[in-house]
């Protein structure tokens, strides 16, 4: 339903919109209706229409300049740090590992500091590898983290050994 507002002749600038026309007094207020000429007589009537209900933007979490994902690489025995940028200084994020929340132990460790969130792994080792995500208001920033050096090599060198002695075929 149409709402009229009548107004003076001084905001004869007025154009009309998508959702609202402007219209003389007498005339019948319509979508799209437009006023005659840019001086019309007497007040004028402002024809505001329905509108589609406009959904706030969710409010960023994180930095804009970061990106969505990254690759990470840590080599085995290391340290890896994964780190996101929040927007607010006070804002809290949660942690992920293959989609399961991450909790503090002597090796895995959260920090912030201002607007720097960092998950640190210490001593990195191959079930650390995976996907992670650090999560806040429904948003997240996601890294893939790959583990290598001593230990994979390791593994690789003893089933040459094994093949070679026939142990294993």
């Amino acid at each position: 339903m149409p709402v009229a507002l009548a107004l003076s002749r001084s905001y004869w600038g007025l154009s009309a919109g998508p959702w609202w026309g402007l219209s003389h007094i007498q005339s019948v207020c319509t979508p799209g209706s437009r006023a005659q000429g840019m001086s019309p007589p007497g007040p004028l009537t402002l024809c505001v229409f329905d509108c589609p209900p406009v959904s706030p933007e969710p409010s960023a979490v994180f930095a804009k300049e970061q990106p969505a994902r990254s690759e990470v690489q840590a080599k085995a025995g290391g340290s890896a740090t994964l780190s996101c940028e929040v927007a607010q200084a006070g804002t809290e994020v949660t942690w992920y590992k293959d989609g399961k929340k991450l909790s503090a132990s002597s090796r895995v460790h959260v920090e912030a500091q201002g607007c720097s969130r960092r998950l640190v792994v210490q001593q990195a080792g191959r079930a650390d590898a995976g996907e992670y995500s650090c999560e806040a208001g429904g948003q997240k920033v996601s890294f893939r983290l790959d583990v290598t050096g001593k230990c994979l090599e390791v593994f690789l060198l003893l089933r040459v050994v094994i093949r070679e002695w026939g142990i294993c075929r």
